[in-house]
């Protein structure tokens, strides 16, 4: 609740402030795009499922890198979205952690059942 807060007053911030982004380059603004489209695509997908904290942490420093591009603050912004990008890939390498943990279970209860399948058959209980 507290986060949805800060990121529509960040919203608002920037929406009122947005005459002023014309201080800061080209390509901040275009890095500033690029790092929001990735964490919009990674709300669809197992990041947004697994680590779900370390997106809605990415996000907060979007908003923070908005607030700044909005008051011109350059080098604030790119070390914000710098954070932001960090924080995109710690989110994903953890949930593709998660997801594979999550495939290692199921692979080994299926070992587990193959190898209780195998017994019987080597005791002459064949199904």
């Amino acid at each position: 609740m507290k986060r949805c807060a800060i990121l529509t007053f960040g919203m608002l911030l920037v929406l009122s402030c947005a005459a002023l982004a014309a201080n800061i380059s080209r390509s901040t603004e275009d890095q500033l795009k690029q790092i929001e489209q990735r964490a919009a695509k990674a709300s669809d997908t197992i990041t947004g499922e697994y680590a779900k904290e370390g997106l809605d942490s990415a996000k907060l420093s979007l908003v923070a890198a908005k607030t700044y591009a909005a008051a011109g603050k350059e080098k604030e912004t790119l070390q914000k979205i710098e954070l932001a990008e960090a924080e995109l890939d710690a989110a994903d390498a953890k949930a593709a952690e998660k997801e594979l943990i999550e495939k290692v279970a199921m692979h080994r209860s299926e070992l587990k059942k193959l190898e209780t399948q195998l017994e019987r058959y080597r005791q002459g209980e064949v199904n």
